[in-house]
């Protein structure tokens, strides 16, 4: 193919583009359009996350617990520092309670002679063999003995007493029947007396026999009827003096049941009392080590030697409460508050630990102010409240411990985007807010 001739008017470039003609794109250009459709359809449906960001500091879960005593004392052992964290009942300090505290050891002492003194009483009172609690036996074989030989002592006192009284009703019963068989024998006497004065009589008056023995006859009939006359009435007292006797052998054991009951009520009195004073002192005793009375984290203590002396409610040291939860409070910018509601999620950075490394604490927004308050500068902002899910970044807890205090970068999710609409949007702002000046 022959080369046209030049044109008389051509100038250098456009011969040099008649020599050398462009390449053709016609070959590429499927593959460009493919990619830039494939690059606009990512862009319309890739999703970017919206947040608003502010910056705030962690807070307390809850309000400082001030730990306070209520006799005050000398602090003998301290366990933890401030910055330490404590759970709920941990001990915190131990206190010796110099302020007269009662005896312990002394007070049971007590109770338990007091249990064996009721149990030989009880004894005593029902008329049953003795028996002691067997943990009583246990713990004071000394006391529980005692006891026992002052029982054995009474009985052997009462046996005694009731063997007396026995004895005397014994006697008793002899009389009477002494006095039966004599009045038995003085009727017979008594009969035959009689008959013999009558036939004095009929004697006497034949003339057969002396008028003196005739008296002497009517002496001993007189004689025999006066002892009877007094036989009469002296029986049944005799045996009223048996029953008598009876009686007091009864009396005998209900009076020492009776008594033994009276003691015992006095006992109970006093195991009650004592009692009163057990609970009391170990209450006191419980006090004397002081116990973290909430999860959290030890501030401020005011004792730091052991040693040192603590007035009765004074403050010792305070703890700031902890949970499964940690409490962030930001400060939202006022152009972000129409955006935030409770309930969004939120990320939480803790400005201690970078972020990449670490990570950060998922959240939520559990409140948001009503209105906006201003700072220290007089720059408004609205107060948002963050909950976390966790209280330690990684994990294992513990590790990398957040405590109040600690600033914060919240991240909190608003909705998303997509690319396109990123891409779009100065466009946009451009034609609503160019060419608008006058």
């Amino acid at each position: 193919m022959q080369h046209q001739a030049n044109p008389p008017y051509a100038s250098p470039l456009d011969e040099l583009l008649i020599k050398r003609p462009m390449p053709s794109l016609r070959g590429a250009a499927w593959p460009i359009m493919i990619l830039i459709t494939a690059l606009l359809t990512w862009a319309n449906f890739a999703k970017l996350d919206e947040v608003s960001v502010a910056m705030g500091k962690v807070v307390p879960l809850g309000r400082t617990k001030v730990v306070q005593h209520l006799e005050g004392g000398i602090v003998q052992e301290i366990y933890v520092s401030e910055g330490d964290t404590v759970s709920e009942g941990q001990p915190l300090l131990l206190l010796d309670l110099a302020s007269g505290g009662t005896n312990l050891e002394e007070l049971q002492v007590r109770l338990d002679s007091e249990l064996a003194a009721r149990a030989r009483l009880e004894a005593e009172a029902e008329g049953r063999s003795l028996r002691f609690p067997r943990a009583l036996e246990t713990r004071r074989p000394a006391l529980v003995e005692a006891q026992r030989q002052a029982h054995d002592a009474r009985q052997r006192e009462l046996k005694a007493s009731i063997s007396v009284l026995k004895e005397q009703t014994k006697q008793r019963e002899l009389d009477v029947r002494e006095m039966l068989a004599k009045k038995k024998a003085t009727e017979r006497n008594y009969s035959l007396a009689r008959e013999r004065l009558a036939m004095s009589a009929s004697l006497l008056a034949e003339g057969l026999t002396a008028r003196i023995e005739h008296l002497k006859l009517e002496a001993e009939v007189e004689d025999l009827d006066g002892q009877l006359k007094g036989l009469i009435p002296a029986i049944p007292r005799a045996q009223a003096a048996v029953e008598e006797a009876k009686q007091r052998v009864s009396e005998s054991q209900k009076s020492f049941q009776r008594e033994a009951r009276d003691e015992l009520n006095k006992v109970e009195q006093s195991i009650a009392r004592i009692q009163e004073l057990l609970q009391e002192a170990e209450k006191q005793g419980a006090r004397s080590e002081i116990k973290s009375p909430i999860n959290g984290i030890v501030q401020k203590m005011v004792v730091n030697t052991v040693g040192g002396v603590i007035k009765p409610g004074e403050p010792i040291l305070e703890i700031v409460p902890t949970g499964d939860k940690l409490v962030v409070e930001a400060r939202l910018n006022p152009t972000e508050r129409g955006f935030i509601v409770e309930g969004q999620p939120a990320v939480v950075k803790i400005s201690t630990y970078d972020f990449v490394r670490y990570g950060g604490l998922d959240g939520k927004v559990i409140a948001v102010a009503p209105d906006a308050s201003t700072d220290e500068n007089g720059a408004p902002y609205f107060r948002v409240v963050v909950e976390t899910e966790k209280t330690y970044l990684g994990q294992t807890k513990g590790l990398l411990p957040i405590t109040p205090g600690m600033e914060a970068t919240v991240d909190i999710h608003t909705g998303n985007k997509s690319v396109m609409e990123y891409l779009v949007k100065p466009v946009l702002k451009l034609k609503d807010e160019a060419f608008r000046e006058r």
